[in-house]
């Protein structure tokens, strides 16, 4: 009988040559059951190596023609990627929050680094989808906070779907800061996650300024499914490590980078 290690070497060697795998075709090839492919899901997402999908998984990051293709790894995971960078970036954001704005927080470890940052004191309303942000700025002295309700992902800590879709449109945000899994080097501003697809363009749509908090190691790489261009923003915040080449590119597209260790915008 095939032992756990030899079913989960051999899902990871089938979604290397087939880019995806289904729990029903898992269960006919090992002659389990349903609950035991699932575990071994399980196990698989919290090393980092695969992404649920309905009924099945991906691997977490792919090569395709164009390069890295960048889904979502866990949570926890993504927490302790960059988070030098992740904190430069958030304590610049948090600079741009004044007081008394209604503020949108996208979901995402960069924004819950924001959320950490903002000052103790604003009196600012802040609105969400992050739950573990939520559950942050609630510990802070001043800030009202309001959370999107719908259904709850645990690999984001968030809400998303229609109806947290529908809830957005009640709401107007001064200034909104997203966040993305990739920005290719044409610009698109990339999820690894479909289902947040309608809720990020919600945010936008909603918000007098929108800025995108991305790490240089998101850049000149690809995810899933595109949700706006870098054009799109008032700014991209990122740390100093970014390429000048990369920096300069990003100009050409539309985009205008803000810099974390400096706070000085490249403009468009």
């Amino acid at each position: 009988m095939i032992t756990k290690d030899q079913r989960l070497d051999t899902i990871l060697e089938l979604l290397s040559h087939e880019g995806k795998v289904q729990i029903h075709d898992l269960v006919r090839r090992f002659k389990v059951t349903d609950m035991t492919i699932r575990r071994d899901f399980d196990c698989l997402v919290e090393k980092g190596k695969i992404v649920r999908t309905h009924g099945g998984a991906v691997l977490a990051e792919q090569e395709d023609a164009q390069g890295t293709l960048k889904l979502e790894p866990p949570y926890v995971t993504r927490m302790a990627e960059q988070a030098s960078s992740k904190q430069a970036i958030a304590q610049t954001a948090s600079r741009m929050i004044q007081p008394k704005q209604f503020v949108f927080l996208d979901s995402g470890t960069t924004t819950f680094s924001l959320a950490k940052s903002v000052s103790q004191d604003i009196p600012c309303t802040f609105i969400t989808n992050g739950v573990n942000l939520a559950a942050t700025l609630l510990t802070h002295q001043c800030p009202s906070v309001i959370i999107i309700g719908g259904e709850v992902d645990l690999n984001t800590w968030s809400s998303r779907g229609t109806l947290a879709e529908a809830q957005i449109n009640n709401f107007h945000a001064d200034i909104a800061f997203l966040a993305c899994n990739a920005i290719s080097p044409d610009g698109n501003v990339m999820i690894g996650n479909l289902t947040e697809l309608g809720l990020k363009q919600k945010i936008m749509s909603v918000s007098d300024k929108i800025y995108l908090l991305a790490d240089s190691s998101k850049f000149d790489s690809h995810s899933l499914t595109t949700y706006a261009s870098v054009r799109d923003f008032d700014g991209i915040i990122t740390d100093s490590a970014i390429p000048e080449k990369i920096q300069a590119h990003i100009k050409k597209l539309g985009g205008n980078l803000i810099l974390a260790e400096t706070a000085v915008g490249i403009t468009k």
